[in-house]
């Protein structure tokens, strides 16, 4: 019998498939920064600008506790866009960690899309910041799960087959349905942990 080619795979089961094949690791959540780590004030550039939200710290804690990495997949269209380099996007990052360090918990890893616009696979909803991140860290994507105040966070999560949950962020929200509507980080952490994503 001859084989017919039908055409890709829809995204999502080829996210799927690929983190499939990953090595079974530990489960992380893979956090969107900008509105659900730290305060929203647009294109963030300066260290000044960077306030962490409360109970992040609570629940960053509640997470490494229960053995899930914690990464920031974050997408940062100011370096694509001229505001700012990605020089500027690695110093917002180490000036959360610097903040997060005075409570005792950390980030795991950071990674950003500095793109705009189609025709990458990294900028959310597309996988490729958490396949990366699953690859280089051994983690068990199927076990993880995606918390974000926007659409493209939840997306992510439908195309990885993984729970998406929404902390407030942007009204009115116009994004898919997600799994669960958090009112605060700590509350999107004590919902996953008890699920056992």
């Amino acid at each position: 019998m001859i084989a017919s080619h039908v055409g890709p795979a829809p995204i999502g089961e080829r996210a799927r498939t690929a983190a499939a094949r990953l090595m079974r690791g530990k489960p992380a959540v893979f956090l969107d920064r900008d509105g659900t780590l730290i305060d929203d004030v647009g294109f963030v550039s300066t260290r000044k600008d960077v306030r962490v939200l409360p109970t992040v710290a609570q629940a960053l804690r509640t997470f490494a506790d229960a053995g899930y990495a914690c990464v920031v997949i974050s997408n940062q269209s100011g370096v694509a866009r001229g505001y700012f380099d990605e020089t500027v996007v690695h110093d917002i990052n180490a000036e959360v960690s610097d903040q997060l360090k005075s409570d005792n918990v950390k980030i795991d890893a950071y990674y950003f899309c500095p793109h705009f616009g189609a025709g990458c696979d990294c900028r959310k909803p597309e996988p490729g910041m958490v396949l990366r991140a699953a690859h280089e860290h051994n983690i068990d994507v199927a076990r993880s799960a995606v918390v974000g105040d926007r659409g493209s966070d939840i997306a992510l999560g439908q195309r990885l087959g993984i729970p998406g949950v929404l902390v407030p962020g942007p009204i009115p929200y116009d994004g898919p349905e997600p799994d669960f509507r958090a009112e605060t980080l700590l509350e999107a952490a004590e919902w996953i942990v008890r699920r056992g994503t």
